[in-house]
């Protein structure tokens, strides 16, 4: 557990810069055809698969070769060292699949079907599950055994995902003899996706930084915010599909030129987001025993997490409201915007007023209140933004009318 431990903040970064450019390639697909040019989606396709595929290799190179460096200089510790680099180096072979996985993905998306990769995600999550316990119990490959199984899970999904663009879905359909990377369309997709990958990768350190805060609180603090965010996932998971609806929503009405449709449908998706986000939080809070004794058997951890669930779970409703406007804002190819806002709210203000409130207050309930207040930021920022860029866009359409 140590060995994955100590490679998971590497990995995860370079998995979450590649889920974002994967959300460039939505967003140019899904521009492209909602503007009915079928032309440039195919191009679309053909250049992200094509880029997946030179460079998860490229990437796969590297990091093979790179990863006792990268050990080293994160001072793993000796007893860990030589596991750690044999997962890593094991891992790191799946990266063709799994940046070719991310790219198939997001061009489902870009034409409504997110139900296939969910599908294909949720099918090699169980798939994971009995080949690491084939590889660690019946074939005892330890630390090895855990990233062969990742490498072969991976390897699935993103056959299935190829097998389906190869077969063709809505019109959207991949063809060997037209893989090539057209430059144009790829600094589209990279101008989007990388401050998508970007924020992803700054999230993680401002999550690193809020656990810095917690570690100095105690055991008990620390076991009941881990408990926390375990549960937290059920409210957090649905409200991540609000953001990717209103990114290919806007996406494909942005083709179109239809901005009065993206306004009335982002403010739809808010509102369906946030009336779906009160009642999951609602029942969390009323058996919130039960859940969170779940996942750990201590009653104070227990009534700790519940404390820290009492903070947040009731402003949870703020969170799809800026999910969705920034979706639409990244639909409508205001990537960097979108990055800006993130950075600044969920990353800067975060990491400040933690460092505040945590020395004024020292208790959980101010560490918990960053959560909140940080959303109602961002969302308000979103907000703002979207509204000024879509009052525009439709002032500019009405003159032209």
């Amino acid at each position: 557990a140590a060995a994955v431990g100590a490679s998971s903040t590497l990995i995860f970064c370079v998995v979450g810069l590649f889920t974002g450019i994967s959300a460039g390639n939505s967003v140019v697909i899904s521009q492209s055809r909602g503007a009915g040019d079928k032309e440039q989606t195919d191009m679309a396709l053909h250049s992200a698969i094509t880029f997946g595929l030179v460079a998860g290799l490229l990437l796969m190179v590297i990091a093979v070769a790179l990863a006792p460096w990268v050990l080293r200089l994160m001072k793993s510790p000796e007893n860990v060292y030589p596991l750690a680099r044999v997962y890593m180096q094991i891992y790191f072979l799946s990266m063709p699949a799994t940046v070719l996985y991310n790219m198939a993905s997001g061009a489902l998306n870009a034409i409504g079907d997110s139900v296939t990769p969910f599908r294909v995600l949720v099918f090699c999550g169980f798939l994971n599950v009995a080949l690491d316990a084939l590889f660690v119990r019946v074939i005892p490959l330890g630390v090895a055994g855990v990233a062969i199984a990742t490498l072969l899970c991976q390897t699935v999904s993103m056959a299935i995902l190829l097998g389906i663009l190869l077969k063709g879905r809505e019109g959207l359909k991949l063809q060997i003899h037209n893989l090539g990377i057209d430059r144009d369309i790829l600094e589209r997709i990279l101008r989007i996706g990388l401050p998508a990958g970007f924020q992803t990768i700054v999230i993680a350190f401002s999550n690193a930084m809020v656990q810095y805060f917690i570690n100095g609180y105690g055991e008990l603090e620390v076991a009941a915010f881990a408990t926390y965010f375990k549960v937290e996932n059920l409210i957090y998971l649905p409200i991540l599909a609000v953001g990717s609806a209103a990114s290919t929503f806007a996406g494909q009405n942005t083709g179109a030129k239809n901005y009065r449709r993206i306004r009335k449908g982002t403010l739809l998706l808010a509102f369906m987001g946030a009336s779906i986000t009160v009642m999951i939080a609602i029942l969390l809070l009323l058996t919130s025993h039960t859940v969170f004794g779940l996942f750990i058997n201590d009653r104070e951890v227990v009534g700790l997490t519940i404390i820290i669930a009492g903070v947040t779970f009731p402003f949870y409703f703020i969170y799809p409201v800026m999910e969705a406007c920034g979706g639409a804002l990244r639909g409508m190819g205001y990537a960097i915007c979108s990055m800006i806002i993130t950075i600044s709210c969920m990353c800067m203000a975060r990491v400040s007023i933690l460092a505040f409130l945590s020395t004024v207050f020292h208790s959980i309930e101010a560490v918990a209140s960053v959560y909140p207040i940080t959303w109602a930021l961002a969302a308000i920022s979103f907000a703002v933004l979207f509204s000024f860029v879509i009052n525009g866009k439709m002032k500019k359409e009405e003159d032209l009318l």
